[in-house]
């Protein structure tokens, strides 16, 4: 069913209303000047969601770029919601958490879910360290890796969170040691894999087996590969058929991928080329602070890898030590031949590490 007029309901805390009944609650609300609260994001998109136009308007991240809104017509968010729906094996009636910001595509996918799921939205605030509600149990809720870390980190809120019967981390990659970390726990966990573009994630990766598991495609999306090892997204229920992304992948076969990096990011040393996202999950063991690697130009070899880290400058023996550790883990020509250290990476809206402005700071500084 594609007639985004079909769905006319919404669970909020265990009060289902029409969406209309929703939007008259918002309207009432604001008229009696106690404002909206925590349900501002929610009744917006119900409001965008119930009127006559064919689509709503997101933003985009700005990681591959500038942010900007762009519009995404309703019936392809019905075919996205429908089809996480079905993978996840979610049912009317099952409880779902909003932690996330609503601004973005995630967010506002996980009220559309709901919508068209019929599954009871509960909400919470979208800090580093979101508390479930009291006494409910969630069955389906995302988060971005920054929340997923700084739960796991936190004791009690670890113990809640563990209870949660699905989780899907997007918004971000998930480095090895957190995930290592939620392997342990013995709900579903998915790393996902999308952008604004796809209208949230095509393809989601299960977190707790030995072995890496690789992207597998919801249903109705098929892949396949450009002349640079990047994605290409075709389904009739996407916006853009085919996509082509900068998305560096290994296919496993037809229906599933490994993600290794972007293309925009690829570092071309001597004519070796370097994905720095493989590198940087290779170093990350030994290498407290944030840290980033990066190309920057270089005469001899066209670009030069350098090793940008955020925090203040390591003693010269310390950093002996850590070139040390480097080397047993990065071949020759992925080792570091400057090490830049800066107070704070440049971020995009959504928290990510704008990499093209973080290298630029070395030549501001």
């Amino acid at each position: 069913m594609t007639d985004f007029k079909a769905y006319k309901t919404l669970s909020l805390n265990g009060r289902k209303r029409s969406l209309q009944e929703w939007r008259a609650h918002a309207q009432q609300q604001l008229q009696e000047g106690y404002g909206l609260g925590d349900l501002e994001e929610i009744l917006e998109f119900v409001v965008d969601w119930s009127d006559r136009r064919e689509w709503i308007e997101t933003r985009t991240s700005g990681s591959t770029g500038r942010p900007k809104n762009i519009k995404i017509r309703k019936e392809h968010i019905i075919s996205s919601a429908l089809r996480t729906l079905e993978f996840l094996k979610l049912k009317s009636g099952d409880s779902a958490l909003l932690c996330i910001p609503d601004q973005f595509i995630g967010g506002k996918m996980m009220i559309a879910r709901s919508i068209i799921g019929e599954l009871d939205l509960h909400i919470a605030d979208s800090s580093s360290t979101p508390e479930l509600p009291e006494g409910k149990t969630i069955d389906f809720a995302a988060l971005i890796p920054m929340q997923a870390y700084h739960i796991a980190q936190n004791k009690d809120l670890k113990k809640t969170w563990q209870g949660v019967k699905k989780i899907i981390i997007g918004g971000g990659h998930i480095d090895p040691l957190l995930e290592a970390e939620l392997a342990t726990w013995k709900c579903e966990i998915y790393e996902s894999f999308g952008m604004t573009e796809t209208i949230s994630h095509i393809a989601l990766r299960k977190i707790g087996s030995k072995e890496r598991e690789p992207f597998v495609l919801l249903p109705d999306i098929t892949i396949s590969q450009d002349e640079r090892n990047c994605l290409l997204i075709e389904s009739e229920l996407l916006p853009t058929n085919p996509l082509v992304t900068n998305d560096i992948v290994e296919m496993v076969d037809d229906k599933s991928f490994h993600w290794m990096g972007r293309a925009d990011n690829l570092i071309n040393s001597g004519g070796v080329k370097i994905i720095p996202e493989v590198i940087e999950k290779l170093a990350k063991p030994h290498v407290n602070s944030n840290f980033i690697f990066g190309g920057m130009p270089d005469e001899e070899l066209g670009q030069k890898v350098v090793l940008l880290i955020e925090s203040q400058p390591l003693s010269d023996d310390d950093q002996k030590e850590l070139l040390k550790d480097l080397r047993k883990e990065l071949h020759k020509y992925e080792m570091p031949k400057e090490i830049h250290y800066l107070d704070a990476f440049e971020e995009t809206e959504n928290g990510k590490v704008n990499r093209k402005k973080t290298l630029k700071l070395i030549n501001a500084s």
